[in-house]
């Protein structure tokens, strides 16, 4: 799903009955959010799908126009999964496929932090 690119949308459940929350997170003041970054709730997955996302219909032009007409460097920085972000930099027309053989065009967090150094 990656690769059309796709959000993907992901269901699961946990069953608890009142009391076990109670105790769980009302009791000893722990969020949900920590108890799912701990590890202590285990889910039943139950599936996922993918909800397509599309650019917006002027933005190829927006880019194409601020590359060329401006001479801007475009660039994106995303949280999405690597192949995501690669296939909508090129529907967007940040990358173009000859980019991509060029090395550092797409890097993750760690590579961007070794280049650029940290901000203080």
């Amino acid at each position: 799903m990656a690769e059309k690119p796709l959000r993907v949308i992901a269901f699961a459940y946990y069953e608890m009955d009142e009391d076990q929350y109670n105790a769980q997170f009302e009791q000893t003041g722990k969020e949900f959010e920590q108890a799912l970054d701990e590890g202590l709730l285990s889910f039943t997955f139950l599936g996922a799908f993918g909800l397509k996302d599309p650019l917006r219909e002027n933005v190829k032009s927006v880019v194409q126009a601020v590359k060329y007409k401006d001479n801007v460097k475009v660039r994106m920085i995303s949280g999405d999964h690597h192949a995501t972000a690669v296939e909508v930099a090129r529907k967007a027309g940040i990358i173009t496929l000859a980019d991509l053989e060029q090395e550092d065009t797409v890097m993750d967090s760690a590579k961007f932090r070794e280049i650029v150094g940290t901000i203080v």
